[in-house]
């Protein structure tokens, strides 16, 4: 009975326990539905389910581009079963028809969870750009408003241009062109975003694929050479694609003028006209073109010229062997000379000796002379420091530092004769108090 009774007492014990133990708080279980919506030039918000709960860390992990090469990672702060994540396009520019790929990164304790990859096109769906589109071989053209003809007429175009280009470089496209086809500037430089030039008629995108057309850009024959010039640009970029660095500016622009009429004459006479002036290293446009008038031409006009003399001296075969050069990680001088069979310093010199040109030298920096550095400056009535009429030091002026160095040694010497005076004082009536 009393070992009943024991039982009894341990068991209503247990329960009661079992009854004030919290219950577990809930946990990270895996993810739910993942979701993504955008507005251009305003925000691309990311969202996902968390059933269980959230976990100890969560990240999204974003990717730009058609082949990413770097992963943008942001921590985010779970919300209950839900988290989200909001990219603000208003701040952080992103090119329209850009690919984006993301995912979600879970972690509680050592475990690490991630969904599969997601995909979003990036949309310039701002109001009244009610696009439609067409597959037109190569290319897939983009329109809105009343410029369906166009659109197409752009897209016969680039079939044209695209079959040119890989004859020449040897390389087919990777994958098909886009063309957004703009009518108004407000629009067409809305989607080129900042740090646009006031000056652009059309833009491309290689590394998406991607050409902007401006209808307001210009004569109906200029947007036809701009759409070769600029889809020119993607197959370059195709051919030449490499990991370690890019071809040089003047050959990629180059290229794309020439392209435009199969033939580099108008730009020959830039040319020509230019000499007297001197012409620029082909060094010098390597990464950029000068800013201005002059020297933005002249430099379109050196590559295109060079391009048409490689074509001429060294035959149609020669930009294929140039740019498989560059897909395989080629220097300029490496891949120049693969091509043409001289090295680059001697196809500088022979292109500025066809024209009758000096070639254009290094110029040396100029001297720069001595810092004055005043390590004592002497002191006018205003306490502002003098200088000379040709900036050397002047010499010190009447009641300046020497004086003011002389005034302070008599201040000082007069505070500790006042101090050691009080401290006689001090000691004599002690003494004569303690008498």
């Amino acid at each position: 009975m009393r070992a009943m009774r024991a039982f009894l007492i341990a068991f209503g014990l247990v329960a009661a326990a079992a009854l004030v133990v919290p219950a577990r708080s809930a946990a990270f279980s895996g993810f739910g539905p993942m979701s993504v919506s955008e507005q251009y030039g305003k925000a691309i918000t990311f969202k996902v389910g968390l059933p269980g709960g959230a976990p100890d860390r969560l990240d999204l992990l974003i990717g730009f581009g058609i082949e990413p090469d770097s992963t943008f990672v942001a921590p985010v702060q779970a919300s209950g079963t839900e988290a989200s994540y909001t990219w603000d396009a208003s701040t952080q520019y992103l090119t329209p028809n850009t690919p984006i790929s993301y995912r979600w990164r879970a972690t509680s304790g050592s475990v690490v969870t991630e969904t599969a990859a997601g995909n979003l096109r990036y949309v310039d769906n701002r109001p009244g750009l009610d696009w439609h589109s067409a597959q037109m071989g190569d290319a897939t053209v983009h329109w809105y408003g009343t410029s369906e003809a166009i659109a197409r007429h752009f897209g016969d175009l680039t079939g044209g241009a695209v079959s040119r280009a890989q004859n020449l470089l040897g390389h087919s496209l990777d994958g098909p062109v886009d063309i957004f086809v703009y009518e108004s500037r407000s629009d067409f430089f809305g989607a080129l975003g900042p740090g646009a030039r006031e000056w652009t008629g059309a833009a491309t995108f290689p590394d998406i694929r991607t050409v902007f057309m401006w209808l307001g850009g210009g004569p109906s024959d200029y947007l036809d050479r701009a759409l070769v010039h600029e889809v020119t640009h993607v197959v370059f970029f195709d051919a030449t694609r490499n990991l370690y660095h890019a071809p040089p500016l003047w050959l990629n622009e180059g290229f794309a003028v020439w392209s435009e009429r199969q033939t580099a004459d108008s730009q020959a006479a830039t040319v020509r006209s230019e000499v007297s002036n001197g012409l620029i290293s082909f060094d010098a446009m390597t990464d950029a073109f000068p800013i201005g008038t002059r020297g933005s031409s002249l430099s379109y006009a050196e590559g295109a010229t060079m391009v048409n003399r490689i074509i001429d001296t060294y035959g149609r075969t020669a930009l294929s062997g140039i740019t498989a050069a560059y897909r395989n990680g080629a220097t300029d001088d490496e891949a120049l000379r693969a091509g043409t069979g001289v090295p680059a310093a001697q196809l500088y010199a022979d292109y500025f000796r066809s024209f009758e040109a000096s070639e254009p030298k290094p110029i040396s920096a100029a001297t720069i002379g001595p810092s004055i550095v005043r390590t004592s400056p002497s002191l006018d009535s205003g306490g502002g420091s003098t200088a000379g009429p040709d900036g050397s030091p002047a010499e010190p002026a009447a009641g300046g530092s020497g004086t003011l160095v002389i005034v302070l040694i008599v201040a000082v010497a007069v505070l500790i004769g006042l101090a050691v005076l009080g401290v006689l004082v001090v000691r004599r009536r002690r003494a004569g108090g303690a008498a």
